[in-house]
């Protein structure tokens, strides 16, 4: 009689150090390039260059930053409602109404992300806001990272 042995199955496979867990698109679009022929060394173009783990993590907070409620179709509640604060003159009332925005919402939405510290200051001249972010992802053995940007009508910019 023929046996069949299923162990290999429950057996734990070796951790890689630099596996992969998170994947996203590389958010300014730059393509990638690839040596396939051993013959010609030439550049071909491969595909657009994604980022990995930390990175992608950081695409996705600063994705949610940058969509508003109902501009993604399948999740209509992802983003940020800064309603007309943005539009509206700076003052330090208003900053402190999109931080708790930001804080409330990536709780909700990214539980990857840990946020720390995040300071909002109103830059009057240039009628925008800077915002500096301290944040840790569990995932990643609770590493800190910094994330500085600017906060206007047009958009986050980092």
């Amino acid at each position: 009689m023929a046996e069949i042995n299923l162990n290999i199955l429950t057996q734990a496979q070796p951790q890689k150090e630099n596996k992969v867990i998170y994947n996203d698109l590389r958010l300014d679009l730059v393509l990638g390039y690839t040596n396939n022929d051993p013959l010609n060394k030439g550049k071909e173009v491969r595909d657009l260059l994604d980022d990995v783990n930390v990175e992608a993590i950081q695409n996705a907070f600063i994705n949610l930053i940058t969509t508003s409620p109902g501009e993604k179709p399948l999740n209509p509640t992802f983003g940020i409602n800064f309603g007309d604060l943005l539009f509206l003159p700076v003052t330090e009332e208003r900053a402190d109404a999109i931080g708790t925005g930001i804080i409330d919402n990536v709780a909700a939405n990214e539980p990857r992300v840990n946020i720390i510290n995040l300071t909002i200051t109103p830059d009057i001249g240039n009628h925008s806001y800077i915002c500096n972010f301290t944040y840790s992802i569990p995932r990643f053995k609770g590493a800190k990272f910094n994330l500085s940007g600017n906060l206007s009508r047009s958009g986050f910019s980092v």
